[in-house]
């Protein structure tokens, strides 16, 4: 997401920031909470760029009364991460040295520059280093440049540990002057009470819709109908709907991610959310594609059904799927469940043989199915 769609994505934190600037009266430290993938990251950037703009742009609503201009050199080189009143300290892997600590963050970096909403992802824990932490700390007791507002970044705040955090309380009850600090964590309540008590809290909230659509046609070259699905089913978290695009590179594997997310929408969401998304996303007309799609279901329960009782990802079929067949495992740890769920598809697979109307065996399809998850097999 480019820093001028946060402006919508996140209208209501947006409206407290701006008018706090307006009023001048910009708190000394914010935490911008809520789920990651949510914007905390081009927020803050938009952020730090207002209180450093040569040329802040002026509106006439009271909402929004000011934007960064995006384009004077201040601008330029926060958007850019490359501003030297801007300070990034983020959770990284393991490592041994401080070189390597270096490295691992500007591998992050780049990744945000490249996608501010990617999500930060690793098979190994992430913590952020208390060294990185105390260098920032060190750099900014010296003076900053006149007409500069240093911004400090805590990405993912609750990944610092306890003692660690606490060596930094000093910096968040003094801060030095003209420097604002900026704490991310999906939940402030994870954070030491005495950080909590001296940041103004921001809360980050779901993304409309139509903002995600907008932004995942135009940046990722999807079409209407998949940026819808991915939208919805993401439910306003546009840092999952990225991580869900990499399926959508052709069309076998859209295919494939499209008829996984209306599975997973089926186990997870109401049945008449289910049997929206079903009407709008697959074509009455075409009973390949459906029975495409419940042949994909019937694997996928197959797969599901036996992780739950074997623990055992080898034996999976669908290996693009595990890690999420993992979590949705726990809908079948009754095997007869599956079984009847089974049952029902392939009847409606003999249904569509007979040139049933696809729309109207789907919805019973799926009101069936629910049924079945909801209180077990018949």
């Amino acid at each position: 997401m480019n820093h001028f769609d946060i402006y919508k994505a996140q209208s209501k934190a947006w409206s407290i920031l701006s008018r706090s600037y307006k009023n001048k009266r910009v708190a000394s430290t914010y935490i911008f909470h809520g789920r990651e993938g949510l914007g905390q990251w081009p927020l803050a950037l938009s952020f730090a760029a207002l209180l450093n703009c040569e040329s802040p742009k002026e509106t006439d609503d009271d909402r929004h009364p000011f934007y960064p201009c995006g384009q004077c050199r201040n601008c330029r080189n926060i958007f850019s991460l490359n501003f030297e009143g801007l300070n990034i300290i983020v959770p990284i892997g393991p490592h041994k040295k401080h070189s390597e600590a270096i490295d691992l963050t500007n591998e992050f970096l780049e990744i945000k520059r490249a996608e501010p909403l990617a999500r930060q992802s690793s098979a190994k824990p992430l913590s952020i280093p208390i060294d990185m932490a105390r260098e920032v700390k060190k750099s900014l007791s010296r003076l900053s440049t006149e007409g500069i507002t240093r911004v400090v970044l805590f990405y993912r705040m609750e990944k610092m540990l306890a003692s660690s955090a606490d060596a930094l309380l000093k910096l968040i009850e003094e801060p030095p002057s003209d420097t604002v600090i900026i704490l991310t964590a999906e939940r402030p309540e994870a954070l030491l009470p005495t950080v909590q008590s001296r940041a103004q809290l921001i809360r980050m909230e779901r993304v409309p819709v139509e903002v995600m659509v907008d932004y995942l046609q135009n940046n990722y070259d999807l079409d209407a109908k998949k940026a819808q699905l991915l939208a919805r089913i993401s439910e306003g978290l546009p840092g999952f709907a990225l991580d869900m695009t990499a399926g959508f590179e052709d069309e076998e594997s859209s295919s494939r991610t499209v008829g996984f997310l209306l599975f997973k929408s089926l186990l997870i969401d109401s049945g008449p959310k289910v049997v929206s998304l079903l009407t709008e996303m697959v074509n009455d007309r075409d009973h390949s594609e459906a029975e495409e799609l419940l042949r994909l279901w019937q694997s996928l329960i197959r797969d599901s059904a036996y992780f739950a009782v074997t623990d055992d990802s080898d034996g999976l079929v669908n290996v693009d799927f595990v890690p999420e067949l993992k979590k949705l495992s726990r809908f079948f740890n009754n095997a007869k469940v599956a079984e009847t769920m089974t049952a029902d598809i392939k009847n409606t697979l003999a249904d569509f043989r007979v040139n049933v109307h696809i729309q109207a065996a789907l919805v019973a399809l799926v009101l069936q199915l629910k049924k079945r998850l909801k209180s077990g097999p018949a």
